[in-house]
């Protein structure tokens, strides 16, 4: 049996997990849209899944589920692309958090894609219990390191999971696509003027996509670089212990974890 996938543990080894000074949950948040043409549109869920397994293994925490669905830009409204609104998925990924919050566990990490929710949840679930939580920007953390860009995430992503031939297919697909040089429409100057400098809404052209083919895609690659990110988060997240216990001998947290933490009131 897993040990550090929530779904797949009785309620007692659960509680055992914080009996024995466990207080780490990762929370996992993809989305399904299109992102290129050789990439599944559930790429997210992925690399996100995949992502939160390693850093719960790393750190000795556990791990939800993924939630697959999130708001969509620029691709929502092409089929393949399920859009959720912001405001509801922030409402459930909330939720989420507090019920953690009430059951026990004191360090949650969100793993997302989404700006607005990596940095909107943390920052309110702050604000309300004075405990601090993690946000995880994948994007950030993962796409450039080492040339790798976001179609190795997601073959590295199901290498992980176990998808190796899946992974393969979409190697191979990206260096047909490559191979046929048949280049993606441009975007008006316009607009890509104003990418350059931020956000904008927009959707993308018929054949145009957010990920395009990649020279040099390798699940391998992308497989090590998740690894290797969730190696070097591993201090980051011990450093949230002693930041949230900080804050409890400050006074104004309303509850962490029991040992020296306080339950919530």
């Amino acid at each position: 049996m897993i040990k550090y996938l929530l779904p797949e543990m009785t309620s007692r080894e659960c509680q055992a997990y914080q009996v024995q000074g466990g207080d780490i949950m990762v929370v996992p948040v993809g989305s399904v849209e299109v992102l290129g043409p050789h990439l599944p549109v559930g790429g997210r869920c992925f690399v996100a899944e995949a992502f939160s397994r390693l850093l719960a293994q790393e750190v000795g925490g556990l791990c939800l589920p993924v939630t697959p669905f999130s708001s969509v830009r620029n691709t929502f409204d092409r089929p393949g692309s399920v859009d959720a609104p912001e405001s509801e998925v922030n409402a459930y990924i909330r939720a989420v958090f507090d019920d953690l919050f009430a059951t026990g566990f004191r360090r949650i990490l969100l793993v997302t894609y989404l700006d607005y929710l990596r940095y909107y949840i943390p920052q309110e679930f702050y604000e309300d219990r004075q405990v601090a939580a993690g946000g995880i920007h994948l994007e950030e953390l993962l796409h450039d390191r080492e040339g790798v860009g976001q179609g190795a995430c997601v073959a590295g992503a199901l290498r992980i999971l176990g998808r190796a031939e899946r992974a393969d297919r979409i190697e191979a697909e990206n260096r047909r696509l490559l191979e046929e040089g048949c280049p993606p429409p441009a975007l008006l100057e316009s607009l890509a003027s104003l990418l350059d400098v931020g956000s904008v809404g927009f959707t993308y052209p018929p054949g145009a996509y957010p990920c395009p083919p990649e020279p040099g895609l390798s699940g391998e690659m992308g497989e090590r670089a998740l690894r290797q990110a969730a190696r070097e988060l591993t201090p980051a997240v011990e450093s949230l212990r002693g930041y949230n216990e900080f804050l409890a001998r400050r006074g104004g947290s309303r509850g962490l974890l029991w040992r020296g933490w306080r339950w919530p009131s």
